[in-house]
């Protein structure tokens, strides 16, 4: 198996994020008069099916919510003000899996993207403060604000691999959240998961060498066990 380009998400997988969400939901939540405040197996839960950075669509589902939908706008602003400034005010660290993975991969000439929902600013504030004038020569794409919910082979992966003439089986996605593994499985890609489930941080950094990687033949966490999408079971 050849492995060409590998994506990496930026929130439980390049940076240990959660407890910045978690603060910047809840605030957000008392900001707009409402009762909700979310523990961090909540916010989990939200996430791993919308992502740390629109986790809020979870508390919004709600009929009487989902239609103010200026406030609900307001509400993701305002969630995504306090998540920009805590990261301005205490950086969140990195990940020592994924930074040895970074470094082994780009040795062995594989090129390092980032897609991520996090607000562009955000993306940029956290990189550049994390790995400075480095950014541009360490990752061939960097993408904030993407969106994975669009038709399939149509979203951010597929538009990345398409500009670096990268075929799909030859890359690899690690992201914490369905739609961004479930963006890349129907993009082609493999998958890998390396979210939180519960009150336990499930992080198998096993999978996430590159050695290991090398020897991937189906992703062992799929995001959805009862929908089996296309890239996470192919044969090397």
């Amino acid at each position: 198996m050849s492995i060409d380009v590998i994506f990496l998400g930026l929130d439980g997988v390049l940076f240990d994020t959660e407890a910045l969400h978690l603060a910047a939901c809840n605030a957000a939540f008392a900001n707009a008069g409402l009762s909700i405040r979310w523990t961090l197996p909540a916010l989990r839960a939200a996430a791993a099916n919308h992502g740390y950075a629109r986790a809020l669509a979870a508390a919004v589902a709600t009929p009487a919510l989902a239609r103010e939908k200026q406030r609900v706008a307001e509400l993701f602003e305002d969630k995504h003000r306090h998540f920009h400034q805590a990261i301005l005010m205490r950086p969140p660290q990195a990940q020592a899996a994924a930074l040895a993975l970074i470094e082994d991969a780009t040795a062995a000439g594989c090129k390092i993207c980032i897609l991520t929902d996090l607000p562009a600013p955000a993306t940029s504030a956290l990189l550049e403060r994390y790995f400075g004038a480095d950014v541009t020569s360490l990752f061939s794409v960097v993408a904030g604000g993407a969106s994975f919910d669009g038709p399939a082979g149509t979203g951010p992966h597929a538009r990345a691999l398409h500009a670096m003439g990268v075929q799909a089986r030859d890359a690899i996605a690690i992201d914490t959240a369905v739609p961004a593994l479930r963006a890349a499985a129907d993009a082609g890609l493999w998958t890998v998961s390396v979210a939180p489930y519960g009150t336990d941080v499930v992080r198998p950094r096993q999978f996430i060498t590159f050695d290991a990687l090398h020897d991937l033949q189906a992703s062992p966490y799929t995001p959805d066990q009862q929908r089996p999408a296309p890239g996470l079971h192919k044969a090397a």
